[in-house]
């Protein structure tokens, strides 16, 4: 066992301190991340894990907070092969859910990614898709962790259900309900007998008088049709693929009283679940100015860290979390208002989102910029002086937000005066109370069409497919929160 491990002695038992894992952190350690030999895990049969946690395998979890960020995680799980030994597996990750280590007791555990430890993480995540983390916490959540191992005794094939869970279904509290299996489907009779023939399993339904014999020898009632998958069409816009209207009408398409429901109940913004739901199924004012701007140019990157974003954070974005929070408070504390706002999507165009800082004295946005000072700067005079910032001086010398900065930010602030409808903006550059500048900044409706135009065509050919196939093979999931606001 590495020695981080050994050294913590005081493991606690509470869910409100766990990481806000999610499934991208998941698929980011045991696929993209680094093994021992330096090369990406690329562990892909570890996904199958899921199925240890599925089948009621992992003990209760326990957690230690270290002074650094970091999280330590340990379970028990059971053995696939043999139900009597326990392996201990554990995770070191950080408070946003990044998975830096791992290390497990069984024979593979050396290799720091094996089904035991996924099987830890997929624990996590259910408890965090599911809101069962966090402050909001309840004993009856609490008593979850303590209880999702099953005893695995023998029983009469009688007591036992032979049935395979739904999507979605909440299968913990069945002790009857076995694991997920690779069962064999058949889309005709006459493929299932030419199975059951040359199955050993042959001679049971064979036997006469049985249900067994009697569903091997009928033939259907009703005339079946062959399940086939539906595939997509043409993707010139929104309505011209059918598999994907259904998606739109499913997860993206909103009324106008859920847009304005969504903006009251995400005002939490990066701490809600719902809120990076509803991100991921949209572009986002934020991180437009990444989408690429030819039709040829290729998109894997941004669309693998739009859906499953593997950047968590670092000191500039917490820099920037802080000077935000003081930015705000001292526009309060000189008699402006500053309303806080969720999520706020187009009513005119559903697939495009904004996540306004606020609004400023009630019909204005407010954006608020914190860069970090460096070696080459130190006031904000310098900064805009430098050409190397999105704000610089006009002929006037007058203040003003270039349309093609390097950030994006004058994109930004104009897709999010389109989202929510004002008409203008203040854009505060903060460093502190003694030093900080506005810029006032005007729609610009022809810019905003143009944009607006550009990306929904990277929605509609590029991304819109993407999120239609990963959700379809369970690869994006959507939190308890977004299944019910939704009503899926």
């Amino acid at each position: 066992m590495p020695d981080i491990f050994k050294e913590i002695k005081d493991w606690n038992d509470d869910m409100r301190s766990w990481p806000n894992l999610m499934y991208g952190d998941i698929y980011n350690y045991l696929i993209r991340s680094k093994a021992v030999d330096g090369e990406t895990m690329k562990n892909f049969k570890s996904l199958q894990s899921y199925n240890y946690f599925q089948s009621g395998n992992v003990d209760k979890i326990l957690h230690f907070n270290a002074t650094d960020n970091k999280i330590f995680m340990k379970a028990s799980v059971r053995s696939s092969q043999t139900v009597s030994r326990l392996n201990d597996a554990y995770v070191m990750c950080t408070g946003e859910g990044a998975v830096e280590q791992a290390w497990c007791t069984c024979m593979a555990g050396l290799g720091l990614s094996c089904s035991h430890v996924g099987a830890l993480l997929w624990k996590i995540e259910y408890a965090v898709r599911n809101s069962m983390t966090g402050v909001s916490c309840t004993d009856e959540t609490a008593k979850w962790n303590r209880g999702t191992t099953r005893n695995i005794e023998p029983k009469p094939l009688v007591s036992i259900q032979l049935k395979k869970p739904k999507l979605g279904e909440n299968t913990m509290g069945n002790e009857n309900v076995p694991g997920l299996r690779d069962t064999p489907f058949y889309v005709s009779k006459e493929e299932f007998k030419e199975a059951v023939n040359a199955s050993p399993m042959l001679p049971l339904f064979e036997i006469k008088g049985t249900i067994m014999n009697k569903s091997f020898k009928s033939n259907p009632s009703v005339r079946t049709q062959e399940s086939i998958e539906q595939v997509h069409g043409e993707h010139n816009d929104l309505s011209s693929c059918a598999k994907c209207v259904q998606f739109l009408s499913k997860y993206v398409f909103l009324t106008d009283s859920q847009v304005v429901r969504l903006q009251t109940e995400t005002t939490l913004q990066s701490k809600s679940l719902l809120w990076k739901d509803c991100r991921k199924l949209r572009i986002t004012a934020s991180s437009a100015h990444k989408v690429p701007v030819k039709e040829t140019t290729d998109s894997t990157n941004f669309i693998r860290e739009h859906l499953h974003p593997k950047f968590v954070g670092n000191k500039f974005t917490k820099h920037g979390q802080q000077g935000e929070i003081d930015a705000k408070v001292y526009l309060n504390s000189n008699g402006h208002q500053v309303q806080e706002k969720g999520i706020c999507v187009s009513q005119q165009e559903n697939w495009l989102s904004a996540s306004p800082d606020g609004i400023f004295d009630g019909q204005t946005l407010l954006e608020i910029k914190c860069p970090v000072p460096s070696s080459s700067w130190s006031t904000l005079d310098q900064l805009f002086e430098s050409g190397k910032y999105d704000v610089g001086k006009d002929e006037n010398g007058d203040l003003v937000v270039k349309e093609k900065g390097s950030r994006g930010i004058y994109l930004q602030v104009q897709l999010t005066m389109y989202c929510t409808g004002l008409k203008q903006c203040k854009l505060l550059v903060w460093l502190g109370v003694d030093e900080h500048k506005y810029i006032d900044i005007l729609y610009n409706e022809t810019y905003v069409n143009n944009q607006v135009t550009r990306l929904k065509t990277f929605y509609v050919k590029k991304l819109l497919p993407c999120l239609v196939n990963e959700i379809q093979d369970d690869r994006l999931m959507m939190s308890k929160a977004f299944v019910k606001f939704m009503h899926i």
